[in-house]
């Protein structure tokens, strides 16, 4: 067998609470306390369900109730609830005094919650995010890679230089080789043989018989 429910739906008011059923139900709580709240439509000339009346008067009604969003005190203090008890929002929220459990839990799902995340912290199980050191470590890993490809690439590179400079050394040997075996004059006749010269006697003779023919006189400057 299911629960019993807490009153019959035939006839039973459903939808948005209108200003005078909330009057209503604010007279006769103030005046005679929560009781049982299956009682509680009949009693107060309701035609509600006893379920409605009570979440009408804890998340709506009540005198103590505060508005707004939490403040950083009251975050930090369901934190620390959620830590020890979990999603038991209704415990939680009797630690919060004029906070609801529906408003505590709505408040975890949109604020707390991506705090948490952002912050490193798993929000249900408040401890460090395991995803967060494993992206450190595949970072560190693949900057460890880039510097070993760089450190590659310099070494073929250098590596390259020191074969072009040994072959052209090599090229000059050989070049150098070659010139070894070229011949020089071995006299100054030699010598200026080869460049087209003649011998200074020589030289010597041709001036004479140019002295002879007379070309160095007197006419030659007239």
């Amino acid at each position: 067998m299911g629960r019993q429910p807490c009153c019959d739906k035939l006839g039973v008011k459903k939808g948005p609470w209108t200003e005078e059923e909330d009057k209503k139900l604010i007279s006769f709580l103030l005046n005679n306390g929560q009781c049982c709240w299956r009682a509680v439509p009949k009693l107060a000339g309701l035609s509600r369900c006893g379920k409605s009346c009570r979440l009408r008067w804890t998340n709506y009604l009540r005198p103590d109730l505060k508005r707004g969003l939490l403040t950083d005190t009251e975050e930090q203090l369901v934190i620390d609830l959620h830590a020890r008890l979990g999603n038991r929002w209704s415990k939680i929220a009797a630690k919060l005094p004029g906070r609801t459990d529906n408003e505590i839990k709505n408040h975890w799902n949109t604020h707390i919650k991506k705090k948490l995340v952002k912050m490193g912290i798993d929000p249900v199980t408040h401890e460090p995010l395991l995803h967060g050191k494993k992206d450190t470590q595949e970072g560190d890993e693949k900057v460890q890679v880039k510097l070993e490809e760089e450190k590659r690439t310099i070494e073929n590179s250098n590596k390259n230089c020191e074969d072009s400079l040994q072959g052209s050394t090599d090229h000059d040997d050989i070049a150098l080789m070659d010139a070894s075996l070229w011949s020089f004059p071995s006299s100054e006749e030699d010598f200026n043989s080869v460049i087209g010269l003649s011998s200074f006697e020589e030289t010597c003779e041709w001036l004479m018989d140019y002295q002879g023919f007379g070309m160095l006189g007197d006419g030659l400057g007239s």
